[in-house]
């Protein structure tokens, strides 16, 4: 059911794509703007569309009908506008094992004939880019979904924003600082206390929570089911952030798409990272590591400070972290009437739980 279900979502997130145009426009220029996003969406492993249909399921009861799969294709068409924005955020060169968005359309500034200062120009058609696929997805979901769906819809874009500057906001704390204060540990506590605020309004929620909340809410579910399914989603989307954080430090590029130790070159504060500072306050180590972030790493320096937070017990900690919400979200999981929704969607916690990529 996993594949076929992607391959559904995949094609009607592209049909929506291809289907754009108006009157009188030029098919080449347009072709020229949507290209490179055509290859992103091309990508990607369906999974916030796949949790829609599956709350779609719950909802309904039955195999998901035409509707379901568009409502998944908006989601999908969201999650690509974040993508694009963050990668020109995070200043990442690749996305899904390819070039990002703003870096083909550098691309192909330098093999045109127009002039200027390429990386420039990507990042600008790139953020243009990421704002088509916001307004798509949401002409998109205002066709094939309820009112109170289209409601949800657009709360999980507001936070995901929201987030997004949370994120932007905490890359710039100043730990050496935090390790310089009087109680260090407990300073980078509260920092990792912060860090988990950011991860549940950029990522977290959006990743899991609400994509099942929006497929169930468009099928007409009850606030009882809206209920469990929020119990499922909210720990179920803590542990795929933090698993993504995990990945992100040591990931293997030709599983995740993106360099390894990508977060660390980009100076991202998650949880795991201030979980090792405060258990390594008072340490050169520490400090080292709050001095590499944010730098241009070698793999090897990547895998050292990966190997740091494994033996001072940071990873172990985290791991912790990860199996306590699993097992929270399959407690609720297990409340849920049988039938093909319950077993799509323990189909995909399977899956979620225990991801190397």
């Amino acid at each position: 059911m996993y594949d076929s279900l992607t391959r559904r979502i995949s094609d009607a997130t592209l049909d929506a794509l291809n289907s754009y145009g108006f009157p009188g426009e030029d098919p080449e220029l347009l072709s020229t703007f949507i290209d490179p996003t055509r290859s992103l969406l091309a990508g990607g492993k369906r999974v916030r569309g796949i949790l829609s249909v599956a709350g779609a399921m719950c909802a309904s009861g039955a195999e998901p009908r035409t509707d379901a799969i568009e409502v998944a294709a908006a989601i999908e068409l969201f999650q690509g506008a974040a993508l694009v924005h963050d990668d020109i955020m995070d200043d990442s060169p690749t996305r899904r094992g390819q070039p990002a968005v703003h870096v083909q359309f550098a691309n192909d500034f330098e093999s045109s004939d127009l002039v200027g200062d390429a990386g420039r120009y990507g990042r600008d058609a790139g953020i243009c880019s990421g704002d088509f696929l916001l307004a798509l997805a949401g002409s998109h979901m205002a066709v094939h979904a309820s009112a109170s769906a289209n409601r949800r819809f657009h709360a999980m874009c507001a936070e995901v924003a929201y987030g997004q500057f949370l994120d932007i906001r905490a890359e710039n704390i100043d730990l050496l600082a935090l390790l310089d204060s009087p109680d260090p540990a407990a300073a980078l506590l509260r920092a990792r206390d912060n860090a988990f605020t950011v991860l549940r309004h950029k990522s977290a929620h959006y990743s899991v929570r609400d994509p099942l909340l929006i497929g169930a809410d468009a099928a007409g579910a009850s606030a009882e089911l809206l209920d469990l399914l929020t119990r499922i989603g909210s720990p179920l989307g803590e542990a795929f952030q933090l698993r993504d954080d995990a990945l992100g430090v040591a990931g293997d590029p030709s599983q995740t798409g993106k360099p390894t130790g990508g977060d660390l070159r980009e100076g991202k504060r998650t949880v795991l990272i201030l979980t090792a500072l405060a258990r390594l306050a008072g340490t050169d180590e520490a400090r080292w590591i709050a001095e590499s972030l944010g730098q241009d790493l070698t793999e090897e320096e990547s895998r050292a400070i990966t190997a740091a937070t494994v033996e001072c017990g940071a990873w172990a900690e985290h791991e912790a972290l990860i199996s306590q919400r699993e097992t929270e979200a399959e407690a609720a999981w297990a409340d849920l009437p049988a039938g093909p929704g319950r077993d799509a969607l323990g189909e995909l916690m399977t899956r979620l739980t225990g991801r190397t990529h």
